[in-house]
């Protein structure tokens, strides 16, 4: 179980620098804005520090993510001496990139981030220990579940799959045109508008809200954009207020 969750989020986490934007079931986070945004706090604007940055800490994810596939099917085939052997270099790997990642958060004055790989950094050693106390010996006999506690929970699992499944399918289908759909605003105040944008807006929605308006009133000249609470599509697909300023 550790070692199939530590692969999966590995995996997960290489195909998120993969597909950065808004897709039917996925919605990715664009690294490149928040790195650009990143170098640019430290007066380093040009996006070639940004890609160059960007692509060492996804082939550095990519060679952590082999490692745990390599246990993993080491694992598959029983071999434990090996299994163990792969999994300490996944470890390993991991705790090297969130020692880096509390470095660079520290850098850019990130301090979620640094909470949060911090944390992260503290359960790769907690899974490393629950993984070698779980883990049995090479000489000790493999112990097989019981045949009515395992269809119990296939069953369980099998059911609360399901229902995880129905329930995201539901919310992408209703929700995904919001990805690339202009948004209708308001007028506040005199040459004031108000566009509450909805969640999974990126930039595609902002070009198409700014290009709709223009077409809706060609006798105004945008003067200034504001948004609100922050940049759009830095860091996650959350709610953003964009006002924009005409006359």
């Amino acid at each position: 179980m550790i070692l199939s969750f530590w692969t999966l989020f590995w995996g997960l986490s290489v195909l998120d620098k993969i597909i950065p934007d808004v897709h039917f079931l996925w919605v990715g986070k664009d690294f490149f804005a928040l790195f650009v945004k990143f170098f640019g706090s430290l007066g380093l604007s040009d996006p070639l520090f940004a890609t160059l940055a960007l692509a060492a800490v996804s082939g550095l994810e990519a060679v952590n993510f082999t490692f745990y596939v390599a246990a993993m099917m080491r694992n598959l085939q029983r071999n434990e001496e090996a299994t163990d052997r792969w999994f300490f270099r996944a470890i390993l790997t991991s705790l090297v990139l969130f020692t880096l990642f509390s470095i660079a958060d520290q850098v850019f004055g990130d301090r979620f981030q640094l909470l949060e790989h911090s944390l992260f950094w503290m359960v790769l050693i907690g899974a490393w220990w629950g993984f070698n106390a779980l883990h049995p010996d090479a000489d000790e006999p493999r112990a097989l579940p019981q045949k009515a506690m395992l269809r119990r929970a296939v069953a369980l699992g099998s059911a609360l799959t399901l229902v995880v499944c129905v329930s995201v399918s539901g919310f992408s289908s209703r929700t995904f045109s919001n990805a690339d759909a202009p948004v209708h605003g308001t007028e506040v105040v005199e040459g004031v508008y108000k566009f509450d944008f909805p969640f999974l807006a990126d930039k595609r929605v902002l070009e198409a809200t700014i290009a709709t308006f223009r077409e809706e009133h060609p006798e105004l000249e945008i003067t200034y954009i504001y948004t609100g609470p922050s940049e759009l599509n830095s860091k996650k697909k959350t709610h953003l207020l964009l006002y924009i300023f005409a006359e």
